[in-house]
C-alpha cells in the first residue's frame, strides 16, 4: 500500500475519471486533504485501493450486445401496454376535445345569427329613426312658418284695427 499525495486532476487520470468525479470520490472516501504551495489541493490516496472500491463502469465505445433477459422482457410488454392504454387515453380526450370544438362552433354560429338578427332590427330602428327626426325638422320648419304667417295677420289686423279707429275723413285722406 503505497499511498501518495495528488492532485484532483492528477488523481481523475490515475482513475479515468475527470478531476470533478475524482474530488466527489475523495469526498465520498473522505480522504485526507490539504493545501499545496501552489494552491492546489492535494489528497492522500492509495490508488489501488480506491480503483479496488470502485465499480467498474462499461467503455462507452463498447456496443451492448447484451440479449434482453425475460424480466426485461416482461418489462419492456408492460411499458408497451401502458403506452397503449396511454395512447387511448389521449385519443379519447382528442375526441372529447374535437366534440367540445364543434358543439362550441355550432353555439358560436348561433350567436352569430342573433347578433345578425339584432343588427338587422337596429338598422331598421336607426332608419325609423331618422325618418321621425327628418319629419320632425320639416314639421318644425312648417311650424315656424305658420307662426311667420300669424305673426304676419296679426300685423296687419293691428294695421287695420288702428285704420278702422280713426274717423272717416283721416281714413280717405290716408
Amino acid at each position: 500500500m503505497a499511498e501518495e499525495w495528488l492532485t484532483y486532476s492528477e488523481l481523475g487520470e490515475r482513475l479515468g475519471v475527470s478531476a470533478e468525479a475524482a474530488r466527489q470520490k475523495a469526498i465520498r472516501l473522505r480522504l485526507r486533504r490539504q493545501t499545496a504551495n501552489d494552491g492546489k489541493a492535494q489528497v492522500l490516496v492509495d490508488v489501488e485501493d480506491v480503483r479496488a472500491s470502485s465499480t467498474p463502469r462499461k467503455p462507452k465505445e463498447q456496443p451492448d450486445d447484451d440479449r434482453p433477459t425475460p424480466d426485461e422482457q416482461a418489462s419492456d410488454e408492460r411499458i408497451l401496454a401502458a403506452l397503449d392504454a396511454h395512447i387511448a387515453t389521449l385519443k379519447e380526450m382528442v375526441a372529447k376535445a374535437e366534440a367540445m370544438t364543434e358543439r362550441e362552433r355550432a353555439r358560436a354560429d348561433e350567436e352569430r345569427g342573433r347578433a345578425e338578427a339584432e343588427r338587422t332590427r337596429a338598422d331598421r330602428l336607426q332608419s325609423r329613426l331618422d325618418t321621425i327626426m327628418d319629419e320632425r325638422a320639416s314639421d318644425a320648419r312648417r311650424t315656424a312658418e305658420i307662426e311667420q304667417a300669424v305673426t304676419d295677420l296679426r300685423t296687419k289686423l293691428a294695421e287695420r284695427a288702428a285704420l278702422d279707429a280713426r274717423p272717416w275723413w283721416k281714413r280717405l285722406a290716408g
